[in-house]
């Protein structure tokens, strides 16, 4: 009888118990595909020196990505991927310094945010995607040349860029700024951060919850078990050390399964995604040298023509 007693008094318990971590996970899952955004005190008007060209291009995924070229020197090209929950304007301050460096450059909003097309932010499943979209829509142009683009991305936009690389050889230098290595540990390491609950229960129910909405699979989005395949390209990766977002563990293992020729670059003092903004000359200095020699070697050995032995 006591038992009986106890079972009924249980059972609404576990049932309001399950409803609450579902609404929760529900509520939490909406943060993570459709994070807010994040401001700027910077716009285009802050960098006199770009003069951007609107552009638009479809992407394999079925949607419309909105972006701005600035025409360089020389057809050298860099594409810049921006982060979770960020837009392409967080990308200004990198394409200033490139495009002054001589290299087009074509920065977009990713896919739901800004005037892009999509529902959802998708932490790389599609976001890999529309990279290669992206990579598509370059080759089109008369004034890129196809054998010489790189990318650039900061946080998602870093993985992201490891992402399509090891998928796409066009991509002929990678630089991965604050990148995850996968993503389920850095969900459950940042979900209080950028969904402001606690990680656990919510976490994996919120996860759940996204694929089910989504149609996605985050589990499988996993950058440090690709990151081999991008060599003999070269990869150069950049964490702050001061980074409680992404930890810094994140470029460890993504730097531990490349292969050569790669760089890893940890910057005291710098909180996630703003090494750039800490030592902004090493920063400049770094990644222009990187795609200057990247992408020389790149063109030459399209031209048949003898290249260094990476360094």
């Amino acid at each position: 009888m006591l038992r009986k007693i106890l079972l009924r008094g249980v059972a609404p318990l576990c049932a309001a118990a399950a409803l609450t971590l579902g609404t929760i996970g529900w509520i939490g899952s909406e943060r993570a595909l459709r994070p807010h955004y994040y401001h700027y005190q910077q716009s285009l008007a802050s960098f006199p020196a770009l003069h951007a060209e609107p552009v638009r291009f479809h992407s394999s995924t079925g949607i419309d990505l909105v972006g701005r070229w600035f025409r360089g020197t020389n057809r050298s090209t860099i594409v810049l991927a921006n982060g979770y929950g960020d837009t392409q304007d967080q990308m200004l301050p990198i394409a200033d310094f490139l495009h002054r460096a001589g290299f087009n450059v074509l920065t977009y909003n990713m896919r739901a945010r800004g005037d892009s097309g999509g529902d959802y932010v998708t932490l790389g499943v599609y976001e890999q995607k529309d990279l290669i979209s992206a990579l598509d829509y370059l080759c089109a142009r008369s004034d890129v040349d196809p054998q010489r683009i790189g990318a650039l991305g900061i946080s998602m936009g870093g993985a992201v860029v490891i992402l399509a690389a090891a998928q796409d050889k066009r991509i002929q230098a990678v630089v991965d700024d604050c990148g995850f290595s996968d993503a389920p540990s850095v969900i459950a390491a940042s979900f209080e951060h950028f969904i402001h609950l606690p990680a656990f229960p919510f976490a994996p129910v919120t996860i759940w919850i996204a694929d089910e909405r989504a149609g996605i699979d985050v589990d499988s989005v996993r950058p440090m078990d690709v990151i081999a395949r991008i060599s003999p390209r070269p990869v150069l990766i950049i964490h702050g050390l001061d980074d409680y977002t992404v930890p810094v563990a994140n470029s460890k293992q993504n730097f531990a399964h490349a292969r050569e020729p790669k760089q890893l670059w940890l910057v005291p003092g710098a909180k996630h995604g703003k090494a750039h903004s800490v030592a902004k000359a090493e920063y400049e200095r770094r990644v222009t040298a990187f795609f200057d020699a990247a992408l020389q070697n790149a063109g030459k050995r399209a031209r048949g023509q003898a290249t260094p032995d990476p360094q």
